[in-house]
């Protein structure tokens, strides 16, 4: 399997973002980012979006060897979920991140039901331990919410190959 085959994990969590019936209503915008540090997506909308549904676009990876021998790749997915609220309004705040933590709790039943769709095409959700970790207080001036980290794994051909090798 080669990396143009890999599963579409974007593709995957905007349709779960465009599906999900509280992410509609309250608005939640679909965007990527290339980690915490920059949060380009939801920077380049903060002015004109409240909401927004953010995946990370580069991912952390393994090869590891499966129980039957074969091998897969491993990648570890970052989901943002985050909402501005207002400033120094410390309710709204933690109703903004109620909202978020519900959101969250959608996506991982939803993923508890695709994990068993997805793996007939060889890609399995890694649900039994899904990390999550909610946003303080001072990360984003009026923004709150959470970020949670899946694994992926798809198995991997690594069958040696000679004319990839020069002698």
């Amino acid at each position: 399997m080669d990396a143009k085959s890999y599963f579409d994990i974007e593709e995957y969590f905007k349709g779960l973002c465009q599906h999900n019936v509280k992410a509609v209503e309250k608005g939640f915008y679909f965007c990527t980012c290339s980690g915490i540090e920059s949060l380009q997506g939801p920077l380049a909308k903060y002015r004109t979006k409240h909401a927004f549904f953010c995946v990370d676009d580069t991912n952390d990876g393994s090869m590891i060897r499966g129980r039957n021998g074969g091998w897969f790749k491993n990648r570890t997915m970052t989901v943002f979920l985050m909402h501005r609220y207002k400033k120094d309004d410390m309710e709204d705040r933690k109703e903004k991140l109620s909202l978020c933590r519900e959101i969250f709790r959608q996506i991982v039943s939803r993923m508890l039901v695709d994990r068993e769709n997805l793996s007939n095409d060889m890609v399995y959700l890694q649900t039994e331990n899904i990390l999550s970790r909610e946003l303080g207080q001072y990360f984003m001036s009026g923004c709150t919410g959470l970020y949670f980290m899946i694994d992926v794994a798809e198995p991997v051909d690594l069958k040696y190959s000679d004319e990839e090798w020069q002698t």
